[in-house]
């Protein structure tokens, strides 16, 4: 099913007792006083958001199927006003290649932009990525969802509302090799918040590794900052007892435009078995 875009909105002159009736525009004008008795508009929203939805999952049967659910997005239009996109289900985007990263994004006519390249066209929504393994198919797949408004308003170095930017939500580690679970282009300089959460089911106690990288946005120079449990430091030195759900403390950084914030998970040794949650917010 094609997705159905709410915009952009074409006045047309009325007269009174003259102009005859179009259900078309009437249709239209009605869906953008809706869009528009919600508060978004260009004078509040720079850019898109998704609003509910739309997540890609890996298809449980075919292994090199992407599954995008249904959902509700507003995206910057054509003419720079904010149009509604209601996105349906969709099972039609496959992988092929090996050991590459396919990138989604929904386009503001409604279409989407499934490819290996990274950036999508103007005003479009970035939506996930998938990593294929040595078969084609489809090994990870990350969530790249902007989903608050509040972290987009203009001028809202004042008055931010933290928005999440990037997560991925319970990844399956089953492999020893260091997993990247995110990775997020910096769209512009300023705070990010970072938290994460792991269900650590190895079957042995491992010296664990995961932690977030970055460039300082005052220098320019790379950061490194491992995760803390709230009581030892997941740097790859200290031995975590397995079979343990652990929390950590959030992260504050200061990130600069141009480049990516990295975050990396290694579990070692064993039988890894593990479940790594992962989310980014812009503050």
């Amino acid at each position: 099913m094609a997705n159905t875009v709410h915009g952009p909105f074409s006045a047309i002159s009325i007269t009174n007792g003259v102009t005859p009736i179009n259900k078309t525009w009437g249709d239209n004008a009605q869906t953008q006083a809706s869009v528009a008795l919600n508060g978004f508009n260009a004078d509040l929203v720079t850019a898109g958001f998704v609003l509910s939805g739309i997540t890609c999952t890996k298809d449980s049967t075919n292994a090199n199927q992407l599954d995008i659910a249904s959902g509700r997005a507003y995206v910057v239009m054509s003419d720079g006003t904010v149009g509604l996109i209601v996105v349906g289900a969709d099972t039609t985007h496959t992988t092929s290649t090996p050991s590459t990263t396919y990138y989604l994004f929904l386009k503001n006519d409604g279409t989407w932009q499934w490819s290996t390249a990274s950036t999508g066209p103007a005003n479009s929504l970035a939506i996930c990525q998938a990593t294929t393994d040595g078969s084609g198919n489809i090994s990870a797949v990350t969530d790249k969802r902007v989903m608050s408004p509040g972290a987009l308003f203009a001028g809202a170095d004042t008055l931010r509302v933290p928005g999440v930017v990037a997560r991925v939500v319970a990844q399956h580690v089953t492999s020893t090799a260091t997993q990247i679970i995110i990775s997020y282009d910096v769209p512009a300089t300023g705070v990010y918040r970072f938290s994460g959460y792991v269900n650590f089911g190895n079957t042995s106690n491992q010296m664990l590794d995961f932690e977030v990288d970055w460039w300082d946005g005052t220098d320019g120079v790379g950061q490194a900052h491992t995760l803390f449990d709230g009581t030892q430091r997941w740097n790859g030195s200290n031995t975590i007892t397995h079979g343990v759900h652990y929390g950590f403390d959030s992260y504050l950084i200061y990130a600069q435009t141009g480049h990516t914030i990295l975050v990396f998970y290694t579990d070692p040794g064993g039988s890894p078995n593990d479940y790594v949650t992962a989310i980014i917010e812009r503050v």
